[in-house]
C-alpha cells in the first residue's frame, strides 16, 4: 500500500471525528426527542420546532452513519469510501432544506464539505 498524503490522511481523520460526532448528536436527539427540541428552543431563534421531528434526526443520524463508514473506508484507501461519503454528505446538505425550509441550509457545513471532498477526490488515483 502506498504512504497516504499528509492532507488525505488528516481529512479522513477528521471526517471520522465529525461523522461520529454527528452520529452521536443525531442519536441523542432521535432517542431524546423532547429534551432535545426544548433546549433547540432555549438556545436559537427557530421557533418552528413543530417541523422537527425523530423520524428528522433519525434520517441525519442514518446519514452520518453512512459518512462514518466512507470515511474509514477513505482512511483504508478504498475507493468505495468516497461515493458512501459523498453521498451521505449531499443528503446531510440537503435533507434540512427539504424538511426545514431554505434557513436549514448550512454554509459552514457546506464549506467543509466541499473542502474535504475536494481533498478525497484529488488524492482519488491513489485509492484502491
Amino acid at each position: 500500500m502506498e504512504k497516504k498524503p499528509i492532507f488525505y490522511e488528516a481529512a479522513c481523520i477528521f471526517s471520522i471525528i465529525g461523522s461520529s460526532i454527528g452520529f452521536i448528536m443525531m442519536f441523542v436527539a432521535t432517542f431524546f426527542f423532547d429534551p432535545v427540541t426544548e433546549k433547540i428552543r432555549q438556545v436559537t431563534d427557530l421557533t418552528a420546532t413543530e417541523k422537527l421531528s425523530p423520524v428528522y434526526f433519525a434520517l441525519l443520524m442514518a446519514a452520518f452513519s453512512v459518512s462514518l463508514a466512507g470515511a474509514i473506508k477513505l482512511y483504508r484507501m478504498q475507493r468505495t469510501g468516497l461515493y458512501f461519503y459523498l453521498t451521505a454528505q449531499i443528503i446531510i446538505l440537503f435533507l434540512p432544506v427539504f424538511w426545514l425550509g431554505n434557513n436549514g441550509f448550512s454554509v459552514t457545513n457546506a464549506i467543509f464539505t466541499l473542502i474535504f471532498s475536494g481533498v478525497y477526490l484529488y488524492h482519488y488515483r491513489i485509492t484502491n
